[in-house]
């Protein structure tokens, strides 16, 4: 028992003193920490922007002003869906809640991290508006501290107005009365239900639970809200019912056009994964990629024959980064038509084996089930190279690939890319670029980089870092850096790509001193086209030009066009004073020599012999793990037939093979052996004026020449042996009346 009791003594002993330095830590700590009343409304300070070479370009207000409402003025069931959600208890503790505190640490114990913080609606406030946003435990033990110098000096409903009028709802909306007109453009006395639990729903991630970021998760996170109300009782079963079938609002209202660089990056700001959005109540400095000769070249650009609307985008390779930037039309998200072919055709199809650029499709009308597509002017090809169809922009034999590809296979290329397609779209005609909404600019300019650099993706964008008043680094961009294709890949789509400028339909810029690779696009109906697209890459840029109306009026520009014009004269600005560097070919692409009969007369790709001659091969790339293995056997030893008919004393001997072979005839007669005939034939050679009563014996043999001048013999053929009939004595004319 006095064992017992001294170790009890020991051990409250050691508890005690432990309190009593957790408390002197404690105290040390927050010694210092005072409540700033004036920081519970955000500053109202400009955003300074910067170009790629660090010089200002603009300073921009990026918030609205900002309106706070009072707790009055919120309907009492908003209200109760912010608790609900965030602080059940909220008018019940002194600003802490204990036992949820103890459970966190527990857990963050565990798992050796800090990943819960069991934070108040008071506490929240705190941390918001008074502290920085890391994760440590000094950080927290002022938080407490002024947690509860919060609590003593505001009543409970003032808190939670200060808390309504100060968290984020993204899109850079602080406090409920400006995340109202955002999301609902109403006043916050007129929210109803289901609106204050999205709004309460939003505040916990918005970035991912915005309803224009991702809907499906905003309507889960809304609807746990409203049936956290209904357990707590805050709403009847009837209203919970109601409110949670009710939908979500449909399209943000922008603050921005998006036409020009600056409202881009305004624009991009709203999304960006900030560690803490709260950092940016105050001034900062936002450094793009802008280059500002391009840029102005860009906004300057123009030609007589414009007549429509237009959007132009230069993008650094390297980095990923906008360096130019202009639209008339805003940030239009359209229809891709055949600039999509390469991203989701071409591209994966080669990443699957199923093709290589020389691999023989068939162009000619054909349906898919009920699909059936048509080229241009339905003018048909018939058997065309991949290469061929992709430089002349052909769709049955996109149709084609894309349906050995699969759609599955395709569409999930495409989300690599950035590039993401609805279920609805996930058909044949989206090797058309026929779909719903389609893609903006950026977008597609992005998921062209992908090819430029080798098959890794990088989304393309305008900021390259923010920092605070004070130079406190508050965001820097990282490279995404996501594996789409295999570099060998991207070598074949790049030559394949090169070709549509050499011989297809981006023509206008193939008298570019360097290396370009470029798709086009049209989109439209027989009463005229709705979109023209031209994307063009080298080595170290991505240019992307569109031209169109965003009301959809109809204009007769297609892709190859005035886009395509623009391409031009944008990477012409771009290269005025040095070309860029070649594009680099993967170690693992390999020459094959190939026969050029068995491709041209029955579509197959087949290895050439190793002595065949140069005139019958071709030459082309593949990925070293998708090169044909069987060798053509025509050159390999020539081999023939030949038949042999006798009228009077001709001798005709019909020779096949005659279009790869040259052939030796030779005849026996009497032990005298003569060659009769040695070269090349239309098929049929005649050996006339034969004696009679004679006979003759003919040998066959094809040949080739080979490069060195040596020919190649095939196997000798002999013929049947010729007997010529002596001819008969002519009876006297009298023979009768003999």
């Amino acid at each position: 028992m006095k064992t017992f009791l001294k170790i009890s003594i020991v051990l409250a002993c050691t508890a005690f003193a432990l309190l009593l330095s957790a408390g002197a830590w404690y105290f040390a700590v927050t010694a210092n920490v005072r409540l700033e009343s004036e920081k519970f409304l955000p500053a109202q300070k400009c955003a300074e922007i910067y170009d790629t070479d660090g010089n200002q370009t603009a300073e921009v207000s990026l918030f609205n002003e900002h309106r706070s409402v009072s707790v009055d003025d919120v309907p009492e069931f908003v209200k109760q869906a912010f608790i609900s959600a965030e602080d059940r208890n909220f008018y019940k503790h002194n600003g802490l809640d204990y036992k949820g505190m103890v459970r966190a640490a527990l857990k963050n114990l565990k798992a050796r991290s800090f990943k819960q913080g069991a934070s108040t609606i008071s506490q929240q406030l705190v941390k918001n508006t008074q502290l920085s946003g890391e994760k440590t435990l000094q950080r927290k033990m002022k938080e407490i501290r002024l947690t509860r110098q919060l609590e003593k000096r505001y009543s409970k409903d003032e808190i939670l107005e200060m808390y309504l009028n100060t968290i984020y709802f993204g899109h850079t909306c602080y406090g409920i009365a400006e995340a109202a007109d955002f999301y609902f453009e109403k006043e916050v006395k007129d929210l109803t239900l289901p609106e204050g639990a999205m709004l309460a729903a939003v505040i916990r991630s918005p970035n991912n639970y915005s309803p224009f970021v991702d809907e499906t998760a905003c309507l889960r996170v809304r609807n746990n809200v409203l049936q956290a109300m209904y357990s707590l009782k805050k709403i009847s079963e009837q209203e919970y019912e109601s409110a949670k079938n009710q939908p979500l609002p449909k399209q943000a209202k922008s603050g921005v056009s998006s036409g020009n660089y600056i409202d881009a990056v305004c624009n991009e700001l709203h999304s960006l994964p900030l560690f803490s959005p709260y950092k940016l109540r105050g001034a900062v400095r936002i450094y793009t990629y802008m280059d500002r000769e391009t840029q102005k070249y860009a906004e300057e650009l123009s030609t007589t024959a414009d007549r429509s609307g237009k959007s132009l985008i230069v993008c650094d390779n390297k980095t990923g980064g906008v360096c130019a930037w202009f639209t008339t039309e805003g940030n239009v998200r359209r229809q891709p038509g055949s600039a999509i072919k390469p991203l989701a055709v071409y591209a994966p199809a080669i990443e699957e084996n199923l093709i290589s650029p020389c691999t023989p499709v068939c162009d000619e009308p054909t349906s898919f089930g009920n699909y059936t597509p048509g080229n241009y002017n339905d003018h048909y090809y018939g058997w065309v190279s991949a290469r061929q169809a992709l430089a002349q922009s052909l769709n049955i034999p996109a149709v084609r690939i894309l349906n050995e590809v699969g759609t599955d296979k395709s569409t999930r290329y495409l989300q690599k890319m950035g590039l993401p397609i609805p279920e609805q779209d996930k058909n044949l005609s989206l090797a058309l670029g026929g779909m719903t909404e389609g893609f903006t600019l950026p977008e597609l300019a992005g998921a062209y980089m992908t090819l430029a650099n080798g098959g890794l993706f990088n989304s393309a964008h305008f900021i390259r870092k923010i920092e605070s008043e004070d130079g406190e680094l508050l965001y820097t961009h990282e490279k995404e850096n996501l594996r789409a294709f295999s570099p060998d890949t991207t070598t074949l789509v790049n030559e394949m790509l090169e070709e549509v400028v050499a011989n297809g339909t981006a023509k206008k810029l193939k008298d570019l001193p360097f290396e370009v690779c470029a798709k086009t696009g049209t989109c439209g109906t027989e009463k005229g086209n709705t979109d023209a697209w031209t994307l063009a890459y080298t080595s170290a840029h991505t240019i992307g030009a569109w031209m169109g109306n965003a009301d959809n009026t109809l204009t007769d520009i297609t892709g190859g066009g005035l886009p395509c014009h623009y391409a031009k004269l944008l990477l012409q600005q771009l290269y005025s004073n040095g070309a860029p560097s070649p594009f680099t070919k993967d170690k693992n692409i390999v020459t094959k020599t190939l026969d050029r009969t068995s491709y041209e007369k029955e579509h197959v790709l087949r290895l050439a012999s190793p002595a065949q001659p140069q005139g019958t091969t071709m030459e082309e790339n593949f990925r070293s793990g998708n090169c044909p293995l069987e060798t053509s056997s025509i050159y390999q030893r020539p081999a023939a037939k030949a038949e042999l008919n006798l009228q009077n004393t001709t001798v005709i001997i019909r020779l096949c093979q005659t279009e790869y072979y040259a052939f030796e005839i030779k005849r026996a007669n009497n032990g005298t052996i003569k060659t009769v005939f040695d070269g090349n034939s239309d098929g049929i050679f005649y050996d006339k004026n034969l004696k009679r009563g004679e006979k003759y014996l003919y040998t066959v043999r094809p040949y080739y020449t080979n490069d060195e001048g040596q020919r190649v013999y095939g196997e000798e053929i002999s013929l049947p042996l010729v007997n010529i009939p002596k001819q008969t004595k002519t009876p006297p004319s009298d023979w009768w009346d003999r």
